[in-house]
């Protein structure tokens, strides 16, 4: 049985940021996943992801934010090809609602460059964009889009050069605790020995590692769609002039998407509608016509230049806790084991920042970051 100083289970993003740091850090590591390297059975799969620190969802994520900004730039500057793209970042909303003033809140708190604008001023900038007299926006200029699969797979690459040892296709079936070490044994009957194991299997991690946090997890389905532009109108949606976005409607539909990256179509989807309770084990790939219909309606209304029939759609999983914020912790029954999940589809863009401070917990070093905001103890007492 082969020994190591640390196992992974689970290589999606974070993951794969975990095995990266503690290869990093010269320890001994393995990462294991069921599946194969781009598989599309959890919520690191795609072209593309935003990064943004005008974080309306509250300014006591910017320690995090900020983690993850520097370690993405690092990556950035170990890569040959882009893994980042710089777009900038336009948050809209109805003056009723408050994304935009809880997005310029934090962008106050972090001291994030940012301008505010009325609706001319989208329109002048960003044509791209129809927008009526009540909605109003915050520019983030540092934003940018992270090219998703292209970095996952840039950090494993980085940390097998580094000198971790990564299998795909191996199943992690048990976890066992035995004096001091972990064993993992898998579907195939080979068995792994480690001192300390870093759970990040997402919309899995209830079901068959960490069964403290099942009553705070739902997994559901989110579509995902691309739309191409009408002839004529796809300078519009460039990168250099279309930038990373977030859409609230007066009734509180928030709308994100991100500009087409190799003519693959302007990536759409909503964050907080169209999620269906899901069960990881049966995944369902079809998007139905109702959502599409919904989705076609609402493109009409925002991007008027653009093809509102998705040219594709495609399914991915949010594992969502109670309270929409993520879970970093250690299980309460064995100190080395280390889990994070529950990214409630806000998560890759922390994810460089998370799997380090998971990896650090397992190995008994303090975080960088503090992690009391993401403890399972907030809703356990």
């Amino acid at each position: 049985m082969k020994s190591y100083d640390v196992a992974v289970i689970g290589l999606g993003i974070v993951g794969a940021s975990a095995v990266d740091y503690l290869a990093a850090e010269g320890i001994r590591a393995i990462g294991l996943d069921a599946f194969g390297p781009t598989h599309g059975f959890g919520s690191s799969r795609g072209e593309s992801r935003i990064f943004r620190r005008a974080y309306w969802e509250g300014a006591a994520y910017l320690p995090l934010l900020n983690r993850a900004h520097d370690l993405w730039t690092a990556l950035q500057a170990d890569c040959d090809v882009p893994v980042v793209v710089h777009t900038g970042g336009l948050f809209v909303g109805s003056k009723a609602t408050g994304v935009v003033r809880s997005s310029r809140d934090t962008a106050r708190a972090g001291n994030i460059p940012h301008e505010m604008l009325d609706a001319a001023q989208v329109r002048e900038r960003y044509p791209a964009f129809r927008m009526s007299g009540d909605m109003e926006a915050i520019y983030e200029p540092g934003a940018y889009m992270v090219l998703a699969d292209r970095a996952r797979l840039a950090m494993l690459d980085r940390a097998v050069g580094r000198g971790a040892e990564l299998r795909f296709g191996t199943r992690v079936s048990k976890v066992t605790h035995s004096g001091g070490g972990i064993t993992l044994s898998t579907a195939s009957g080979d068995s792994f020995a480690c001192a300390a194991v870093v759970v990040a299997t997402g919309p899995w991690i209830a079901g068959e590692f960490i069964e403290e946090v099942r009553p705070f997890l739902r997994p559901v389905r989110v579509p995902i769609y691309w739309f191409r532009p009408r002839p004529g109108e796809e300078s519009e949606y460039d990168p250099g002039r279309f930038p990373v976005f977030l859409h609230e409607a007066s009734d509180g539909r928030l709308l994100y998407g991100l500009p087409s990256q190799d003519d693959a179509g302007v990536k759409i989807g909503f964050h907080n509608r169209q999620q269906v309770e899901a069960d990881p084990r049966m995944p369902d790939r079809v998007v139905s016509d109702v959502f599409r219909n919904e989705m076609a309606d609402y493109i009409e209304e925002v991007f008027p230049s653009l093809d509102p029939v998705p040219i594709r759609s495609r399914i991915c999983f949010y594992t969502l806790s109670n309270d929409g914020n993520f879970i970093i912790d250690r299980t309460r029954h064995h100190p080395n084991v280390s889990y994070a999940s529950a990214c409630s589809g806000h998560g890759f863009k922390f994810a460089p920042a998370v799997g380090e401070s998971a990896a650090r917990l397992a190995i008994g070093k303090d975080p960088i970051v503090s992690l009391e905001p993401y403890a399972l103890s907030r809703f356990t007492g």
